[in-house]
């Protein structure tokens, strides 16, 4: 689970910012707070603030950091430091995530400079107390320095490690922990004790699920012949008249028709490489999801090396009569980007969704945060939003520490506040305090100009 994330240098983000889950005092709603011995996290939070604040730019921040750790660094990098301030053109951006893994606390951080694609330092330590930490690994690629600390205690383990630590340290391109997971599975089998990089690692890669408007969560892995009753019961309740959905196979030719030679045989590929690693008959079998604007196909292979190639259709009120994704309104083609964080798959993951009111009507996004908060109660997944829709504050649902507001300077920096910073007397509502002026988390107009022009 996340607790929280720090930024510097980033797009709108100057000095170091940092967003938080962690919980605070209130006992509202206490029953959907993640709480063990060392630490109370919330599941929810919901990131409002003024058109261009830097809202998107922090979920920008988080897809950054988990682009350079899982495929290293994303094309265009070059200019996403805070270019207000020329000077930062040279100084390093940096990255810092606190996780909870298991029942253990680690930080994990790393600085590169953005304008050459160098990075600098990296490093993680478990922190046992504010004041105590056990370092797995420190890096200083400036210096030419690699350290591993006092967190593990095979020899052979920590060897191995430096080994690698030390061919790494030459390397300004590319993270350590990202070295470490590439097509290391024998060594972690023969050192156990180094299986915590590779949980921190999947972390990133796995439990971390980041989506902007135009992209989806995961890829519809939900979307299986199990649960398509549970689907449909849901996308019925919600008002989107649908009462049945049917996988259906569509043909081979048919998909080679509406993508490019390059684009398929790359899927084909990439399944034919998944399926020789399969161990044993009963393994599941390799699936890989393309998506484009309300289209979407499942490309599965089986034992013989067959691709066969599946898609979903929808029902409404005569069940005889099946419609595709793209005859569906904007609207039911949104929720089910979104409607993944309602189902026990998502159990144990962390959503970040930008502008997840984007083509739902209000009363829409406010009924799928209220059944996410719901099912909250139950399980470990975190939603983290973007949103301007008002009434999710106007329904007094959340819970203060579920909220945070985004807002930029006249210097044109983003600065996070979490709605606890603002210190709202108790007779206060956060809804009325959204519009008069007591939160910086709407537009500023300049109303002697705008007077000026409509004259």
């Amino acid at each position: 689970m996340l607790i929280q994330f720090s930024v510097s240098n980033f797009l709108s983000f100057n000095e170091k910012e940092t967003f938080s889950m962690i919980a605070g005092k209130a006992r509202k709603n206490i029953d959907r707070v993640f709480s063990n011995k060392k630490i109370k996290l919330t599941k929810c939070e919901v990131i409002l603030g003024a058109n261009a604040s830097g809202k998107s730019n922090l979920v920008s921040a988080f897809q950054f950091a988990q682009s350079v750790i899982v495929d290293g660094l994303p094309r265009g990098f070059s200019n996403k430091f805070f270019r207000l301030n020329p000077e930062n053109k040279s100084v390093p951006s940096e990255f810092e995530i606190e996780l909870l893994c298991g029942s253990k606390i680690f930080v994990y951080g790393f600085s590169v400079i953005l304008s050459t694609g160098s990075v600098l330092e990296e490093y993680l330590y478990e922190k046992i107390s504010p004041s105590s930490k056990k370092m797995l690994f420190s890096r200083d690629t400036a210096l030419g320095l690699f350290d591993v600390g006092n967190y593990f205690k095979s020899n052979d383990a920590i060897a191995k490690l430096n080994n690698y630590g030390e061919d790494s340290v030459a390397d300004q391109e590319v993270l350590f922990l990202t070295i470490i997971n590439r097509n290391k599975g024998k060594m972690f089998s023969d050192f156990p004790e180094l299986q915590v990089l590779r949980n921190i690692f999947e972390w990133f890669s796995d439990r971390l699920n980041i989506s902007f408007p135009d992209s989806i969560l995961t890829g519809y892995p939900y979307f299986t012949d199990a649960n398509l009753d549970e689907i449909a019961e849901l996308l019925n309740a919600l008002g989107t008249g649908i009462s049945e959905l049917k996988i259906v196979e569509v043909p081979v030719e048919v998909i080679k028709s509406k993508i490019p030679d390059e684009f398929y045989n790359r899927i084909v590929a990439d399944l034919e490489k998944a399926n020789a690693r399969i161990q044993t008959e009963t393994d599941d079998r390799p699936r890989i999801m393309a998506r484009s604007y309300k289209e979407f196909y499942t490309f599965e292979i089986d034992a013989n090396g067959k691709i066969t190639i599946t898609t979903i259709e929808f029902s409404h009120e005569n069940k005889k009569v099946f419609f595709d994704l793209n005859e569906e309104s904007d609207g039911t083609a949104r929720l089910l980007d979104l409607i993944e964080i309602l189902f026990k798959v998502s159990d144990d993951r962390v959503f970040i969704i930008d502008e997840i009111d984007r083509c739902l009507h209000p009363s829409m996004t406010v009924k799928v945060i209220e059944l996410f908060l719901s099912m909250a109660k139950k399980r470990n997944t975190q939603l983290i939003i973007t949103s301007h829709e008002s009434r999710l504050l106007a329904s007094e649902m959340l819970r203060n520490d579920e909220i945070c507001f985004v807002y930029k300077t006249a210097q044109g920096k983003s600065i996070i506040n979490p709605l606890e910073k603002y210190q709202l007397r108790a007779d206060k509502k956060v809804y009325a305090a959204l519009f008069d002026g007591t939160l910086d988390a709407g537009p500023s107009f300049d109303e002697a100009k705008l007077s000026r022009l409509s004259e």
